[in-house]
């Protein structure tokens, strides 16, 4: 019985090994696609950041312009600072009351300029209509935006505790370290329930795009495009998210595999 329990083993590891080197190929693979398609939409970004709108409305007057059309007068339209447009980036914040727009957004009059602009004034006017998913994604952003800059704080602040409460690495090291990792992938699940929210975001901006003729027929099939991209892109990282954890796992499962 001990012997057949042995070789039962054996080929579990054998098995858990191939499949794992197989699921790691696969990833690459994947992996490999997915920087070549993301470089592809960059390439998109770059074409309509040069293509200026015929209207020649920047981001910001397309903002303020739609806003005011739509009675939202509680909400202002602000050129990023240096930490908002790196932490933020263009945004809406449904408890400031703020579209922020970066730079090349604000002031620009590119077709992502007005494109992007009106579909942050979408999600001000989801905010308005009392989508409750609005301030939610804002909460759950905030968080994410600072989850990879906290995990090895966190795991420093760990094995200091234990250095200085017990002269050894041990159990604050393990808490903190699990809340870095629950923390990080709390910021990962907030991918998933964001693309839902940036579609239809996307999909009410051309609904304004088209109704007050904000751009001529040619610009908004180009502007459709863009929010495809847009969206893609929102895709994209959360594939190379999930594969990038699943990477971690393997990698660890295969250490963990006894060697013969």
């Amino acid at each position: 019985m001990f012997s057949l329990l042995l070789d039962t083993s054996s080929a579990l590891v054998s098995t858990l090994s191939i499949v794992a080197i197989v699921v790691l190929a696969i990833f690459a693979g994947v992996s490999l696609v997915a920087s070549i398609w993301k470089y592809v939409l960059a390439a998109r970004y770059v074409k309509f950041n040069k293509h200026q709108v015929s209207n020649g409305l920047t981001g910001a007057q397309t903002a303020e312009q739609l806003l005011k059309g739509l009675g939202i007068d509680d909400v202002r339209v602000v050129k990023c600072n240096f930490f908002s447009a790196l932490f933020l980036g263009n945004s809406y914040s449904p408890f400031a009351k703020k579209i922020r727009l970066r730079k090349n957004i604000y002031n620009n009059s590119s077709l992502t300029a007005v494109a992007l602009a009106t579909q942050k004034v979408a999600l001000a006017k989801m905010d308005k209509d009392g989508d409750k998913k609005i301030k939610t994604r804002s909460v759950l952003m905030t968080m994410g935006y600072f989850a990879p800059f906290a995990v090895l704080p966190l795991f420093l602040i760990g094995v200091l505790i234990d250095i200085l409460a017990m002269n050894n690495l041990g159990l604050f090291t393990i808490i903190f370290t699990a809340i870095a990792v629950v923390w990080y992938l709390a910021a990962f699940i907030v991918v998933i329930l964001n693309i839902p929210i940036e579609k239809k975001a996307c999909n009410k901006a051309i609904e304004f795009i088209e109704k007050i003729n904000l751009l001529n027929s040619e610009e908004i099939e180009d502007a459709k495009l863009l929010y495809q991209t847009y969206i893609t892109s929102y895709v994209l990282d959360f594939v190379n998210q999930l594969l990038y954890y699943i990477w971690r796992i393997l990698k660890l499962i295969i250490r963990l595999i006894p060697k013969k």
